[in-house]
């Protein structure tokens, strides 16, 4: 697979919510980083800084998301929320989510793309670093 569409992927992976289950985290600066692994690519990894708001932690939905996706099944158990995604658009897919919180200022998550050519899993691994925003890149 060529460079572009590699690059195309990872940007539109990223567009996953990063912290998936905003009622269980806190306000402020957090930063995550997301590995994609596919069959016959090595592991690309990106990381980037957010802020997420009061109004975004005491949320239930999703934060973050590529608008061109449905979340369906969704489920919270505990700290952990998985949903099924539909993806039609410029990117087509259908793929799974589940994101764990470690209490308030710690979370991993892994999404599962089927494009129909090819699967791709992304780990990501986000963690609180301060109450205010300043520095966040997205």
């Amino acid at each position: 697979m060529s460079a572009r569409p590699v690059s195309f992927l990872l940007v539109a992976v990223l567009l996953v919510p990063g912290a998936a289950l905003a009622a269980h985290g806190k306000a402020g600066l957090w930063s995550s980083t997301t590995t994609m692994t596919m069959p016959g690519v090595p592991p690309q990894s990106h990381s980037a800084t957010y802020c997420m708001t009061p109004a975004q932690v005491n949320s239930e939905a999703p934060m973050g998301g590529n608008p061109d996706c449905t979340y369906l099944n969704a489920h919270v158990s505990g700290q952990t929320y998985t949903a099924d995604m539909v993806c039609k658009g410029q990117f087509n897919a259908t793929g799974h989510f589940t994101s764990t919180y470690s209490g308030d200022s710690q979370y991993t998550a892994t999404i599962t793309i089927n494009t129909g050519d090819m699967t791709m899993t992304n780990t990501v691994e986000g963690k609180w670093l301060k109450a205010d925003c300043a520095g966040a890149t997205q």
